[in-house]
């Protein structure tokens, strides 16, 4: 799990539509929107994206989420 680069590498739940970053326009494509396949820095929707993706990892590791602090994960040993 890269957490380096996490907020580029989320999953997105919704679909999300941006405009043409400028210089990567295409002549005759000026109007033309981009659908985003994953998470941007700045989107409102990243942090969100990179909760679901770390609890995934955390439970597919082994480790279960606090009742009571939805942000701590507990891994005991059997």
């Amino acid at each position: 799990l890269d957490v380096k680069s996490i907020f580029l590498n989320g999953i997105l739940q919704e679909e999300i539509y941006v405009d043409q970053p400028q210089g990567f326009i295409s002549k005759g494509n000026e109007d033309k929107v981009l659908r985003l396949r994953k998470t941007l820095y700045g989107l409102k929707q990243a942090p969100r994206a990179w909760y679901n993706r770390i609890d995934q990892y955390f439970t597919n590791h082994g480790f279960r989420r606090s009742k009571s602090e939805p942000t701590l994960y507990i891994k005991t040993q059997s």
